[in-house]
């Protein structure tokens, strides 16, 4: 287990022990599920495995066209395993998109079959009950049928690859190519898909060798599988830490005893320090906010917190400080976006630039006015060139661009969203704007077809929220681009999976449904005895917390702005201990000071 009584293994011996577990697997060719909790060097391990593969690659790779698969979440995790690998022809290392439609596409008759069992796509097959002879294919990721041709939606690919994975000799047909597969972050497989992949442990010889690298404590997107506990699964363990500081690595020993993590023998001691905002007298928020302060108690908290952290605690100069919070639209009141969050009914539209007027107004205007007034001329026609080339043939030409973006100098500064938008949309020198006028000539005529005092009908919320957007200032837009292009501190803790900083705050707050911190803490003593929709609500939020406390390297400072239970309180004390844990003290709704408690 790692561990002998109380006395942990060094960091070194840890991690050379999980690493001989798994060598043990692939040679006994026995799937397995390499446990690594936060800074455990998890992906570190998954390339040592595969350059043992590479070394011995007869033993494992017995034909010269057969490879081992890698597959990834992220391009950037691709990237990282194929250079790390020399890009040797042995390594298939794709994103889990990637790899599925790779071993899947092949089979274009069965995957029209299952579509049309798909509950999705029954709108789409419009009365169809057959489609014989349509080809099957998935290059935009949105679902769409025409005469001849399926295209797939991107959540088709793995509820399709679960179908076909579930078929023995399907999984024989990939394991001729493929005779062992690693999957990286293997909690985030989408729900059903890896036990699909395993197979009933009765025929599950005649499918590949998995290796599943990651850590289900990090299981933090919904509809993925979280931890695999299949019987044909060895677990192993990797008991190390690699990251952080001796204090933070002890507060993630004490939230989850069950994988006691190692430290480096040269880490400092580091800090971690919890305040609590449960002195605080006004009227805490209601809804999906329940028992949380005001904003403005919130951000002077955060200021006050930051500066007693960094005088107590923080040795040596001040340290690059990561901010994390728990949603965008408590990032938006601090950054100063609270407009734009307001306008949306979906963070999403705004935060990952799916409303393609935001889309527009950062990345299309923003970096030509930011071009233009650097004088990069070429950079500027080059964002503006979508849709057609911009008008420059004649010095006539030149004065109408200058005097573009001299009144789009002023609207930025002192107008609105909507006043920028109509210069956008009345000049002629740069086309790409399309969509924008096409909403804006939507929602006039809508406008136009209201009665007096009548409202947007609920299913024209774009046109509503478009309506919003306009208003705001645009000084809005400038900030949320900042945001965007991580020119600020903030991220949500969703965000910040996988990386690392020297000192982090952590907000632990509300305007989460999903992820009730305050209930979690008060619940953990209990944990155990925890089941169903109970159990999944405590996991969601632990999970969350967990990501966001483990991210700190030398420091960490937690920040409850949410009203506290005394059960809550005495599981952060029994974490830290009591002189670790401070009540701000407030003067209405600014933080004045702190007492241990």
């Amino acid at each position: 287990m790692g561990a002998t009584g109380n006395k942990l293994k060094t960091v070194d011996e840890e991690s050379g022990e999980a690493l001989k577990s798994v060598f043990a697997a692939l040679d006994e060719r026995r799937s397995f599920k390499l446990e690594a909790g936060a800074g455990a060097g998890k992906t570190t391990s998954l390339i040592e495995a595969l350059q043992r593969i590479l070394a011995n690659r007869r033993k494992y790779l017995p034909r010269k066209d057969q490879r081992v698969a890698c597959v990834t979440y992220t391009n950037v995790a691709r990237n990282e395993i194929i250079r790390r690998t020399d890009s040797s022809p042995y390594v298939y290392a794709e994103t889990i998109h990637g790899f599925l439609w790779n071993v899947i596409a092949p089979f274009e008759k069965q995957l029209a079959r299952e579509v049309l069992e798909l509950d999705s796509w029954q709108k789409y097959l419009d009365g169809r009950t057959s489609l014989d002879g349509f080809s099957v294919h998935y290059r935009t990721g949105f679902p769409k049928i025409t005469d001849d041709c399926v295209e797939l939606s991107h959540n088709d690919v793995p509820v399709l690859a679960a179908k076909l994975f579930s078929m023995p000799k399907f999984r024989a047909i990939v394991s001729d190519r493929f005779p062992i597969i690693f999957v990286d972050e293997y909690q985030d497989t989408p729900k059903g898909l890896a036990e699909a992949m395993l197979g009933d442990p009765g025929t599950s010889l005649c499918g590949s060798t998995f290796g599943f690298f990651g850590d289900h404590w990090q299981q933090i997107y919904q509809g993925t599988c979280g931890p695999i506990d299949q019987p044909s699964v060895e677990p192993i363990a990797k008991r190390a830490n690699f990251r952080s500081c001796a204090a933070v690595v002890d507060l993630l020993n004490k939230m989850r005893p069950e994988l006691l993590q190692a430290k480096k023998p040269d880490v400092g001691r580091g800090s971690v320090a919890i305040y609590h905002t449960n002195n605080w007298s006004g009227v805490r928020q209601k809804g999906h906010k329940k028992g949380q302060i005001s904003s403005a108690a919130a951000k002077s908290a955060l200021e006050w917190v930051t500066n007693d952290a960094q005088q107590r605690h923080w040795v040596g100069p001040a340290p690059d400080v990561k901010v994390l919070m728990l949603t965008h639209a408590a990032i938006a009141d601090e950054v100063g976006f609270g407009g734009i969050s307001s306008a949306f009914q979906n963070n999403e539209a705004y935060a990952k630039k799916e409303d393609y007027v935001i889309a527009f107004l950062m990345d299309v205007l923003e970096p030509a006015f930011e071009s233009f007034q650097g004088k990069r001329y070429g950079a500027m026609f080059e964002v503006l060139s979508h849709g057609r080339r911009p008008v420059l043939q004649s010095g006539k030409d030149k004065i109408a661009w200058a005097k573009f973006f001299n009144s789009l100098a002023q609207a930025r500064s002192d107008g609105s969203i909507g006043d920028v938008l109509d210069l956008c949309l009345k000049q002629r020198l740069f086309g790409g704007i399309e969509k924008v006028m096409e909403r804006q000539d939507d929602l006039e005529a809508a406008l136009r077809d209201l009665q007096p005092g009548e409202e947007l009908k609920k299913e024209q919320r774009r046109l509503a929220e478009y309506a919003k957007l306009r208003d705001v200032k645009y000084i809005e837009a400038m900030a949320l681009r900042r945001h965007l292009d991580e020119k600020t501190p903030f991220s949500t803790q969703h965000g910040v999976k996988g990386a690392q900083y020297d000192s982090v705050v952590a907000v632990i707050g509300g305007g989460h449904p999903q992820h009730k911190y305050a209930e979690m803490l008060e619940s953990f003593p209990r944990r155990a005895e925890l089941s169903g929709k109970d159990l999944e609500r405590f996991t969601r939020a632990r999970n969350l917390f967990y990501v966001a406390c483990s991210r700190a390297e030398r420091h960490l400072v937690l920040l409850c702005t949410t009203d506290l239970s005394s059960e809550a309180l005495q599981t952060l004390q029994d974490w830290v201990g009591p002189s670790g844990v401070t009540a701000v003290r407030y003067e209405g709704d600014e933080a004045v000071g702190g007492e241990q408690g």
